[in-house]
């Protein structure tokens, strides 16, 4: 561990102390704020579920690998133009 992330360790624990023991309040100031940033994440999640679904829905019918499929396949090979394998 170098002495920069002994640094940036110490400041993590400290931030950590002082927010456990502010916590009360700060749940009470910042309460409004974190309850908007939760909606804009599961939106955002929502959104980005609802792709990834769409992806593997084509994916599945155009036949294509999908899901432990697609990562367990092997690359085929195909030579690139220009290779000169003789």
């Amino acid at each position: 561990m170098t002495r920069s992330e002994f640094g940036y360790f110490c400041a993590g624990v400290a931030a950590g102390a002082l927010g456990h023991k502010f916590y009360p309040q700060l749940k009470d100031k910042l309460s409004p704020y974190m309850a908007g940033a939760m909606v804009f994440a599961q939106q955002a999640f929502g959104d980005a579920m609802k792709d990834a679904m769409a992806t593997v829905e084509t994916m599945s019918r155009a036949g294509e690998p999908v899901g432990a499929e697609f990562f367990a396949a092997k690359a085929t090979e195909e030579p690139v133009a220009g290779d000169a394998a003789a």
